[in-house]
């Protein structure tokens, strides 16, 4: 895990060794989008079964105050880029349940840019952000199952598969209809854990 104060933020951006963490800001949402439906890595995360969401549907279901560029408490997506390069996403979003948690995603839109870490250090760089900023330590990543290498780089990251995942320790009444079983369904939801010290 990466320290703390190796995580600079400057300017609106936490830097680390060789990834860039921008806030991201209202009219960077079609890129954003664009990047979640690469079709590089889209059957990575979508098929028939599960399906990507629409530009409309990604654009009326994700908060505006997710795009501010600036630290927000309930959650923000973050642009990851590499050199000068914007190379994919990473989002949290502060948990609502019974635990002090936050909920991670992340994806790189080139299979160029997968298996090089960058993956890895953007998610310890937003994980020490989020404890030295809201005081969380625990965190929660729900792939596919079927992302087979996305699971192993989060659990060599240091996540690990909940025995018996309870929606309620991570969502409130009120959000478990919608995120509950997780986005592929409970029986292709691989729910995994981070704990920080």
């Amino acid at each position: 895990m990466q320290d703390v104060d190796k995580g600079r933020m400057l300017m609106g951006s936490l830097h680390g060794d060789h990834v860039r963490l921008a806030f991201a800001q209202e009219n960077e949402k079609k890129i954003i989008y664009d990047m979640l439906v690469s079709p590089e890595v889209i059957n990575l995360m979508f098929d028939e079964k599960h399906s990507a969401p629409t530009w409309d549907e990604f654009n009326e279901e994700e908060p505006d105050d997710y795009f501010s560029g600036n630290p927000n408490k309930h959650g923000n997506y973050m642009l990851i880029n590499v050199k000068e390069e914007t190379i994919g996403t990473i989002v949290y979003s502060i948990g609502t349940g019974k635990l002090n948690c936050a909920e991670l995603d992340i994806w790189i839109s080139s299979k160029a840019n997968l298996g090089k870490g960058y993956g890895s250090e953007a998610l310890n760089l937003l994980m020490n952000f989020i404890k030295s900023h809201y005081k969380i330590k625990t965190f929660i990543i729900r792939p596919w199952v079927k992302n087979i290498n996305a699971i192993k780089a989060y659990k060599k990251c240091g996540f690990k598969e909940i025995e018996a995942f309870n929606p309620a320790d991570y969502y409130s009444e009120e959000k478990i209809e919608d995120y509950g079983e997780g986005d592929y369904g409970v029986n292709e939801t691989v729910n995994l854990i981070y704990k920080l010290e």
